[in-house]
């Protein structure tokens, strides 16, 4: 039986020599042991072996938590020296830097005392890089606030696709080159700039691996987010409409026609692969919504729900799968509408549902039980969002019922802390709003919120009367509005 023993790990590197020279300049490990077998570093507490990878060997990564009190110094000297930090610092000073080896070190501070200081934290998995303000200079805060060259280079690096290249084993500079279209001494610097903010590492001299956060980029990479950050897309199109804050700031209208000559839902008219990718993105969030929509709110007595601003169809779809006895009309613009019910015939629904071409600025159709308004108040300001609610009321009448479907401020959306917020201003005009910025364009729209039901994500189901009901409206905390935790 072993007593007691000290082990201690052995990284592999490509080149361990100049992994010595990086160990010392990052973290302070000093080479000790010389002579046969791996060299030893080691830093306080910290010792640590490196040896050559042998020919043939798989490369793998190798985590390493390390416990400390000089987690912020150590941070310090890391970011000095260039090291890629992919996690962190969180508020206890818990970072992560990825190696030239691709190993990933987690600083953390010993655990306290106590219950909650049991066990040591456990090493974070690869995040977006995220820089310590604590000990930086305010130009140095500026800088990293004012930096332009990452948020284009992530994008390049999406646009040419070089983690699907590079996770299909094309790994050397020359070929990236060739297969991405690229010139190959400017791709070596783009890829370097990348490895310093942990989303690629250069294991060995212009050949090139991912880390955690770069497979982000790949085409299955999870949110999709490749595509939404090609720059020859949508959705590099919607994020440079930020170049269009500064008019939107001085007029309170959006930015994006400034930047690109029409309105977003101009173009999306006017170019169907803007189209098709919008959609998708819809439905993408409407596997979310949709269901709890389904769930959430009692259609036992609804016999008719017009679904306004409907869109892909997604919502409307769910409904009439989830609840046999529903029959749907959808509204939206002439050209959505009619890849939609092509859409919905094809699901089996085309005997239960009229997809009418339409402008919720219009006069909607008339006789429906529920007028839904789905994740489509927050693209307009209060101008705008007022009239469409006063539309719906118009058309639902004495009795109707108006349900406003949106995802209320909390974490990680909480307006002025995310760029959410302002993300909509530039985009479409529009803006975040609390459950109490409902209530007053409700009001104001002639309309009384009755109940709200709360699903996951912040999700609110904002149920809204033609007529107020006894006692007035109901907000989250009153006994009339059921409220659903998810």
């Amino acid at each position: 039986m072993i007593s007691h023993a000290v082990l201690t790990p052995c990284l592999p590197y490509d080149d361990p020599d100049a992994a010595l020279r990086w160990l010392d300049r990052a973290f302070g490990l000093a080479h000790t042991a010389a002579g046969a077998g791996p060299a030893v570093v080691t830093a306080g507490g910290i010792r640590v072996a490196v040896e050559a990878r042998r020919p043939g060997t798989p490369h793998v990564a190798v985590r390493l938590l390390v416990t400390t009190d000089d987690v912020d110094d150590l941070h310090g000297r890391a970011v000095a020296a260039g090291a890629p930090v992919v996690d962190g610092p969180d508020g206890a000073g818990t970072f992560t830097v990825a190696d030239p080896g691709g190993h990933l070190w987690t600083f953390a501070r010993p655990a306290g005392p106590g219950p909650a200081g049991d066990a040591a934290p456990p090493a974070p998995a690869g995040a977006l890089p995220v820089t310590a303000d604590g000990a930086a200079s305010p130009q140095e805060r500026l800088g990293r606030l004012t930096d332009l060259a990452a948020p284009f280079a992530v994008r390049v690096a999406a646009t040419l696709r070089l983690a699907d290249l590079i996770g299909s084993g094309v790994t050397r500079l020359d070929a990236l080159a060739g297969q991405a279209g690229a010139d190959p001494d400017a791709l070596g610097r783009l890829l370097r700039y990348l490895a310093h903010r942990g989303l690629f590492t250069e294991p060995a001299p212009d050949v090139f691996a991912l880390t955690e956060t770069g497979r982000l980029l790949g085409e299955d990479g999870a949110g999709g987010q490749r595509s939404f950050l090609d720059l020859e897309g949508l959705g590099a199109r919607m994020d440079l409409a930020y170049i269009g804050l500064l008019h939107a700031v001085r007029t309170g209208e959006a930015g994006y026609a400034a930047v690109h000559g029409r309105s977003l839902w101009e173009e999306l008219d006017a170019v169907p692969h803007y189209r098709r990718f919008f959609d998708n993105l819809m439905m993408s969030q409407n596997h979310l919504t949709a269901p709890q929509v389904a769930a959430l709110y009692d259609w036992s007595g609804v016999g008719h729900v017009v679904d306004v601003g409907g869109g892909s169809g997604a919502l409307l779809a769910e409904l009439l799968r989830t609840h046999g006895h529903l029959r749907g009309t959808l509204v939206d613009r002439p050209d959505p509408a009619g890849t939609t019910a092509s859409r919905l015939a094809g699901h089996g629904l085309g005997g239960r549902v009229e997809v009418v071409p339409g402008d919720f600025f219009a006069p909607l159709p008339v006789g429906g039980d529920v007028y839904v308004v789905a994740r489509a108040i927050t693209d307009w300001n209060d101008r705008d969002a007022t009239a469409i609610l006063r539309r719906c009321a118009e058309a639902a009448g004495d009795g109707g019922r108006v349900l406003i479907v949106e995802v209320l401020p909390t974490e990680p959306h909480v307006p002025h802390l995310s760029p959410f917020d302002l993300q909509m201003l530039a985009v479409v005009g529009g803006r975040e709003r609390t459950l109490a910025d409902f209530e007053a364009l409700v009001a104001a729209a002639g309309l009384a919120v009755t109940r709200v039901l709360h699903g996951r994500g912040g999700l609110a189901l904002i149920e809204c009367a033609t007529t107020p009901a006894s006692g007035g409206g109901a907000d989250a905390g009153d006994p009339a509005a059921l409220s659903t935790a998810g």
